[in-house]
């Protein structure tokens, strides 16, 4: 083990900077893998018991509200919940007092009966959620939004919507009168989500439209079965509708990026293609450098093996630093203290921790093949060849 370190600290600077080397690329590996995730979370917190009705070509078309009635009357769906992407720019105050525009998800739904439908919105305070329900001009933040933009219960909020207006162009104002939370680690907590009554009233188009339709079923392994006889209802109608499962329909948005899992890949394994050659040709160096060194200690008494498995062990100490800094700085940052780059863009921003492994995977492929050929030269070198080359 002595040797084995001191071989290391042979040359410090080049062992210093193959670990470096080797750490950047996997922390850059931990955090595509990250993005990755980001994108498909809404895919993954998805609810087996919850549908959702939108217009049968597209999001960006609207359909009547008095389609709710019908679907109701759907054997198997127990609540149906109007809902409405709001799209508003929040304009806070910094501390030198200028302005700054911030995104964050915002819909106009039925609140009870939202979070009747969606227990994961959590609201802790009893007299939040009553202050919440009896103000009209009443929304409720998430907590994650509440931090990162200093809102807390009792602000006033004023949104300048890209898409609906008042009359007059007046911007929409609503009162914060509670924060929600959520017990599932998974879940969105950047919503803002306020009464569509309130916004169906002031809007100066589209009343009575809305967006989807989010629905509570009875037995979720019937959800074919309603959702197709809800999509017969409105057959040939001028509103025809698609409906399909929660997780599906949050897979609509990760297909719109197109496919961003072969572009990251394709950049994660060119960065661990880069990283491999790297480490061999640091290896081929090192074990060059030491050629009098095993000279020297094949001719006292020292085994081939030995000479192997210390030229082996010497890659896989490296890779496997390399690995301890760069992976363990993604998950440090991005699991402990939890850094989110984007966070108007990824409600949830982690790594995998299927992550983790594939970084120690690649760390150990990448020690096992960059040590593999000096070891087999070293091994295979005799002792007066050895001391003779020097």
């Amino acid at each position: 083990m002595r040797l084995l370190f001191l071989a290391l600290l042979r040359k410090p600077l080049r062992t210093f900077l193959t670990i470096f080397s080797i750490a950047v690329a996997l922390f850059l590996y931990c955090f595509l893998e990250s993005v990755l995730d980001a994108f498909s979370v809404g895919v993954n917190m998805a609810n087996a018991s919850r549908l959702v009705v939108q217009h049968k070509e597209s999001l960006a078309f609207q359909i009547p509200i008095s389609y709710r009635s019908s679907i109701e009357q759907c054997e198997g769906v127990n609540a149906v919940v109007p809902m409405v992407w709001f799209g508003g720019l929040y304009t806070p105050k910094d501390q030198t007092g200028e302005t700054r525009e911030e995104f964050f998800a915002q819909f106009a739904c039925e609140l009870d009966e939202y979070m009747s439908i969606v227990p994961e919105v959590v609201i802790r305070d009893p007299e939040q959620k009553k202050a919440l329900l009896a103000d009209q001009a009443g929304c409720v933040v998430g907590d994650k939004t509440a931090e990162r933009l200093g809102i807390k219960v009792g602000d006033r909020v004023v949104l300048r919507s890209q898409i609906w207006s008042q009359p007059g162009s007046k911007p929409w104002e609503f009162n914060v009168r509670a924060i929600y939370t959520s017990d599932n680690q998974a879940f969105d907590r950047t919503m803002m989500l306020f009464h569509y009554k309130y916004f169906d009233e002031k809007r100066e188009f589209g009343k009575g439209m809305i967006g989807i339709f989010v629905l509570g079923m009875k037995d979720p392994s019937r959800f074919h079965e309603i959702a197709t006889a809800i999509d017969r209802r409105f057959e040939n109608s001028p509103f025809e509708t698609r409906t399909v499962t929660e997780k599906a329909f949050n897979m609509q948005f990760v297909a719109m990026m197109g496919n961003l899992q072969l572009l990251l890949r394709s950049i994660g394994s060119a960065i661990v293609l880069t990283m491999l050659l790297v480490a061999a040709n640091t290896m081929m160096m090192s074990a060059r450098d030491q050629t009098r060194e095993m000279g020297i200690l094949k001719s006292i008494g020292f085994t081939d093996g030995f000479v192997f498995r210390l030229l082996i062990g010497e890659a896989l100490v490296i890779a496997g630093m390399g690995f301890l800094i760069g992976a363990g700085t993604a998950f440090a940052a991005f699991n402990l203290a939890e850094i989110n780059p984007k966070p108007d863009f990824f409600p949830i921003f982690r790594m995998p921790p299927e992550s983790l492994l594939g970084a120690a995977g690649i760390a150990l492929v990448t020690g096992v093949l960059s040590g593999l050929v000096p070891a087999f030269v070293g091994m295979r070198m005799k002792a007066t060849e050895a001391l003779r080359s020097v």
